[in-house]
């Protein structure tokens, strides 16, 4: 927890403010030989990493401002600069921003009211605002694509042209929606509270919807990634269809229940469990590539940015691994999400919404930024901007300074061109059959592994993380090698 000074205090009272650490439970016996399984070079970092907090606490003296907005002065200090800071419209007597949505160059804010409003990511500009449903309704969403806004109110399903926000259509549910809708090119996904997931053809509204019956509940809006769409629910199972023409191709089983969406780069989805794993699949097959333990369960979605998969644990503990091979590179502890990274450093926070700067190659905590009270972050693994966000409506930008232009991580999806994916015969008689077959090389096209000159993230020469184990030199620890099982010596 950081401790809070005021802006009336002195630097050098200021400069007292240090970092308490959290309450911590301890781990059962079944989370214990869970996390034995990341074996002696993660749990010494682990140890160090708990060292290197503590001794960080004495340098990371955020403040907080009276102001709703992160200061000038606070962000230099962090090496950031804001950027720009927009109002999306709220009665506060009556409502609140609900939901904050990030679609590479858009932001959308929807309201308990049934407001909806889009702002320019990179200028801060209000683009349109529209109401949905019947007012003071609550609207769940929304799912977007290059065309089309997609947004739940009550037991309906609206359709809206991105463009300026006016709606297209509307059309009745099945039954009772229970979260947003995702869209494909094509269809808009929605899961219903029965368990079922119902697919609209954008084209066509009076069309009769695909749908499919899952085993368990889903609360968490389908997710469209490149030609797949998925939803997770509550008895462990990841159900991944054929977006552009809906049939189920499989599903992932896990040890527990499922409650945050998959994440795709292709040709893989990333999905996180409560069984405190992080399962990387091949995205048509469901063929495993590989998977890593936490040790704690995870409640969020991981982050895919570039060669480094960033996944939070409950523990809480910030962890950054290698998305090819599901190496971990470090593990920051205290920290309960991702937000952004920047060139040299990832952009973390805690359970309070407070900012925390991470050297990217070697996972020590340089410095931190306290946030005014009831601030969150939208986790961005699109590009290197901070988007800091509250009930009320605001939304503020920042930047690392002298980076003017945003660094992309991912381009907008283009429009589907592909032909339909096609099972194969197995999975069509089976489609649970565990993990399908091996991609092909159209399919996994890039995997060509190590010895076709694939390089380790962790070898010297490109490592986000700096240095491979041996490379003791490097360790910003020194060298982990020397140290005993327990670094501290008892």
């Amino acid at each position: 927890m950081i401790t809070l000074k005021g802006p009336e205090h002195s630097a050098g009272d200021a400069a007292q403010a240090a970092l308490a650490p959290a309450p911590r439970r301890v781990r059962t016996a079944a989370e214990n030989r869970i996390a034995e399984k990341n074996m002696r070079r993660p749990v010494l970092v682990r140890l160090v990493g708990l060292l290197a907090l503590a001794l960080a606490a004495g340098t990371m003296a955020p403040t907080v401002a009276r102001s709703p907005l992160v200061s000038y002065d606070d962000a230099a200090r962090c090496g950031l600069v804001r950027s720009w800071y927009a109002q999306a419209p709220v009665d506060y007597s009556r409502s609140r921003v609900e939901q904050w949505k990030l679609f590479y160059d858009r932001i959308y804010a929807t309201s308990t009211a049934g407001l909806l409003t889009e702002f320019d990511a990179e200028t801060g500009e209000t683009t349109w605002t529209t109401s949905i449903g019947a007012p003071g309704a609550a609207a769940f969403g929304p799912g977007v694509n290059l065309d089309y806004v997609a947004i739940v109110s009550a037991s309906k399903l609206y359709l809206l042209d991105r463009r300026d926000g006016h709606v297209i259509w509307s059309r009745d549910l099945g039954s009772a929606p229970a979260a947003g809708p995702a869209l494909s090119d094509r269809y808009a996904f929605v899961a219903l509270l029965s368990g079922r997931i119902e697919a609209y053809d954008l084209k066509d509204p009076e069309a009769q919807p695909w749908y499919y019956s899952s085993a368990g509940r889903s609360y968490q809006r389908p997710t469209v990634t490149g030609r797949v769409v998925s939803w997770p629910t509550t008895t462990g199972y990841l159900y991944v269809a054929s977006a552009e023409d809906p049939r189920l191709l499989y599903r992932l089983e896990t040890n527990d229940e499922i409650v945050a969406s998959p994440v795709e780069q292709r040709p893989y989805l990333y999905a996180a469990s409560r069984d405190g794993y992080i399962y990387c699949v091949q995205e048509i097959t469901g063929a495993e590539k590989w998977r890593f333990s936490t040790g704690y369960a995870i409640e969020s979605k991981p982050a895919v940015v570039g060669d480094v998969t960033f996944a939070a644990s409950q523990e809480p503990a910030l962890h950054a691994l290698d998305s090819k091979t599901g190496e971990e590179g470090w593990v920051a502890l205290g920290l309960s999400s991702f937000v952004a990274r920047g060139k040299d450093r990832v952009y973390a926070a805690d359970t309070f919404g407070n900012i925390y700067v991470i050297e990217l190659k070697s996972g020590q905590y340089v410095n931190g930024l306290a946030v005014p009270q009831g601030t969150q972050t939208i986790v961005n693994d699109q590009t290197d901007r901070i988007f800091l966000v509250n009930d009320r409506g605001l939304v503020q930008c920042l930047h690392e300074q002298g980076v003017d232009m945003p660094t992309k991580y991912r381009e907008p999806p283009a429009r589907t061109t592909l032909e339909p994916v096609e099972a194969d015969a197995d999975a069509a008689v089976n489609p649970f059959d565990a993990g399908g077959d091996e991609p092909s090389a159209d399919e996994d096209a890039g995997d060509e592994g190590e010895d076709e000159g694939y390089v380790s993230p962790f070898e010297p020469a490109a490592s986000p993380f700096g240095g491979d184990e041996g490379a003791g030199e490097e360790s910003p620890f020194g060298n982990v090698e020397d140290l005993d099982e327990n670094p501290f010596g008892f």
